[in-house]
């Protein structure tokens, strides 16, 4: 079976967001100052269970549908006051589900206040044949502020018979605090290139994960550490960002778990050189 590569050109978003959180903080403890959540996405309650720190508030963005399917628009923006600190994840992976011709859009948009600290680390994507994901983030950050980003994804074929996703398409902006463009990633990948193991794209690997460490703060030490990141079976590096917008980590794995090691590693190295 073939699957041709779907086009995404003229997609809408709907007026409002899927999810929106902002994050307050008071006498040192960070909460959920306002949430709004629709289909397909439900928000668990504010959790406190980082043993370094208690006044850390933790959230779960957790989907009720299965997965992203063809046409699902799914866009949500994430707030952190000034000095507060929040943690926001996945509870598991994401499904990118066969498409027919049309693709699934996930937009995030984060803004991060003066001293602000937030972790955005969602679980890996998992792209089925024919799926085609066009996803975009923004974040803005302001002065001091520190904002973790991760990006996993791998191909899964359930029915073994080798058909590839159609197309990944992500990108990435990050913006100073008067919203000045810092820096830009794009990334393009046909199924097709990924799975057939060429050099330059994926090489022996199945697995890819990126952190984003987002902050015009200086970080002694991390470039080393996190050049020093190694295992089996995988292939990583960090690169410093334009515009003094901090360091991407990248590390190419056979398998998630491997891959998962290397950024739970990377984000270690980067609490160290924050000193958090």
């Amino acid at each position: 079976m073939r699957w041709s590569t779907p086009s995404c050109a003229g997609f809408c978003l709907t007026e409002r967001h899927t999810f929106e959180l902002e994050f307050g903080s008071a006498d040192g403890r960070s909460f959920v100052a306002r949430q709004y959540v629709r289909y397909p996405v439900h928000v668990g309650r504010a959790l406190y269970t980082d043993p370094l720190d208690r006044g850390r508030c933790t959230v779960f963005l957790q989907s009720v549908s299965g997965g992203l399917f063809e046409h699902d628009r799914v866009t949500g923006r994430i707030a952190v006051a000034p000095r507060a600190r929040a943690h926001v994840a996945t509870p598991a992976s994401t499904i990118v589900h066969t498409m027919r011709g049309g693709c699934a859009t996930q937009t995030v948009d984060i803004d991060a206040g003066d001293g602000a600290q937030l972790e955005y680390l969602p679980a890996p994507q998992i792209l089925f044949p024919g799926s085609h994901l066009h996803a975009r983030m923004s974040v803005r950050l302001g002065e001091g502020a520190v904002v973790l980003v991760s990006e996993t994804f791998l191909a899964h074929d359930p029915t073994a018979s080798g058909a590839p996703f159609a197309l990944m398409d992500a990108a990435i902006d990050i913006n100073g605090r008067d919203g000045r463009l810092l820096a830009r990633e794009r990334m393009r990948i046909r199924g097709a290139d990924w799975l057939g193991a060429q050099p330059g794209v994926s090489g022996d690997f199945s697995v890819q994960g990126s952190l984003w460490i987002l902050t015009q703060t200086a970080c002694a030490g991390l470039p080393d550490a996190l050049r020093a990141i190694s295992g089996e079976r995988l292939y990583a590096g960090a690169s410093a960002l334009p515009g003094e917008a901090g360091w991407v980590f990248r590390a190419l794995g056979a398998d998630a778990i491997e891959v998962g090691k290397a950024m739970a590693a990377a984000r270690v190295a980067a609490h160290g050189a924050l000193h958090r």
